[in-house]
């Protein structure tokens, strides 16, 4: 009788113990502790919440390109376009500034010759040199040229600066696009064999080329 009491004392010990060490065990996966049923989340060691970096966006670029030329490029990492966009626009503008000095000067000289120069407007040294040399005709053809150079060279200046824009918008959008490794195109023998027979015409079921362009 006593062993039988011990023995029913012993297994209902154990069942009461099995609940208790359930109750204490963690598990620990990642930066989560799990005790029972309570989720308490940790931070270990190195862990730490960072902060999600904000997207590229390509109307920044484009805005600050259109502000500031080349600021766009800078904004989307493209640095060694900032002197191409300079060197475009400073050797436009010049050209234009040229041109449009010199279409002042034949227009004075030519006014100067047919005596519509404007009251108190006086001709400088270069000025007076040009009425000296060319004939009237001369000197209109040659205002005429100069004022449609500078036209020319004005509308270029001006398509080379939306042409900036345009680079940084495109660049902008183009940032995060990603290129896989094993895009790849490859030709390939081939010849039709079993089921690529049925429904061919003699003359069809003959070998030839397989081309495959492959983009994962």
């Amino acid at each position: 009788m006593i062993r039988r009491w011990l023995i029913i004392l012993a297994f209902t010990s154990l069942c009461s113990l099995a609940p208790v060490k359930a109750q204490n065990v963690v598990i620990e996966s990642g930066s989560t502790q799990i005790s029972g049923d309570t989720i308490v989340q940790t931070e270990k060691g190195n862990n730490k919440s960072h902060k999600a970096q904000k997207p590229h966006s390509a109307k920044k670029a484009t805005i600050m390109s259109a502000c500031l030329p080349g600021l766009g490029q800078v904004y989307n990492g493209k640095w060694w376009k900032v002197p191409i966009v300079y060197a475009g626009l400073g050797g436009l503008g010049y050209m234009a500034y040229s041109n449009y000095s010199q279409y002042g000067s034949y227009l004075h000289a030519y006014e100067f010759k047919t005596g519509d120069l404007p009251e108190g407007v006086t001709l400088n040294e270069h000025e007076t040199e040009l009425a000296n040399r060319y004939t009237e005709s001369q000197l209109q053809t040659y205002k005429e040229s100069y004022r449609r150079n500078f036209e020319l060279f004005s509308i270029i200046t001006v398509a080379w600066y939306g042409l900036n824009i345009v680079d940084a918008c495109v660049d902008g959008h183009l940032y995060n696009y990603d290129i896989s490794d094993e895009l790849g195109f490859s030709i390939d023998p081939y010849a039709p064999v079993g089921n690529d027979f049925v429904g061919l015409p003699p003359v069809l079921a003959q070998a030839g080329l397989s081309f495959k362009l492959n983009f994962k």
